[in-house]
């Protein structure tokens, strides 16, 4: 099995930058994903934003779900800080971290998860870290706060991704805030 992941990030209305960020990295290791969310929007949030992403990158193959929260943490310290949802999908398991307001809902596989209380550089109370084997077929949306949960995720099924991001941000985004709407499908 292997993950396809699609994305759309759309800036604040009247915003050049968004605050919002998506980090997605295949490899040996599996597939690295995550949704990224910095406190506020503009050009400070967009800075956070980088620095999250750089964190990130520079994260050695394999590191797991946990130390990457630890690692987004410790060099977000100075910053306006960030909400994120951190997952990493190998061998057909799903490990992940959301802290903040970051949402996940699921098509096919259910997924038991709680977010996590906190902002990333700031202050981290208990983190919760997920784990479920996921099938083939299953598919998984991830959102920032600028993106409605009021939808119901079974009328974007026949939907390509790339297509059902599209369609979720047109008809669902909050113009009052940056938003991301992230896909992820397990395919053969």
């Amino acid at each position: 099995m292997k993950i396809a992941v699609e994305y759309v990030v759309v800036p604040k209305d009247g915003e050049r930058v968004s605050g919002d960020a998506v980090f997605v990295r295949a490899g040996a290791d599996g597939c690295l994903f995550a949704v990224i969310d910095a406190l506020g929007h503009g050009e400070r949030a967009a800075e956070t934003a980088d620095v999250a992403l750089a964190a990130l990158g520079d994260a050695p193959e394999g590191e797991d779900v946990r130390a990457l929260v630890d690692r987004l943490h410790a060099r977000l310290r100075g910053t306006r800080g960030a909400a994120g949802m951190i997952c990493r999908f190998r061998a057909g398991r799903l490990q992940g971290c959301c802290i903040g307001n970051v949402d996940l809902m699921t098509h096919g596989t259910r997924l038991q998860w709680l977010q996590s209380p906190g902002i990333l550089g700031a202050s981290l109370g208990k983190v919760r870290i997920f784990d479920a084997q996921l099938a083939l077929g299953d598919r998984l949306v991830v959102f920032s706060d600028g993106v409605s949960p009021r939808f119901d995720l079974s009328l974007f099924r026949g939907m390509k991704a790339a297509e059902a991001c599209r369609a979720l941000m047109s008809r669902h985004r909050r113009s009052h805030d940056d938003a991301t709407v992230l896909i992820a499908d397990i395919e053969p």
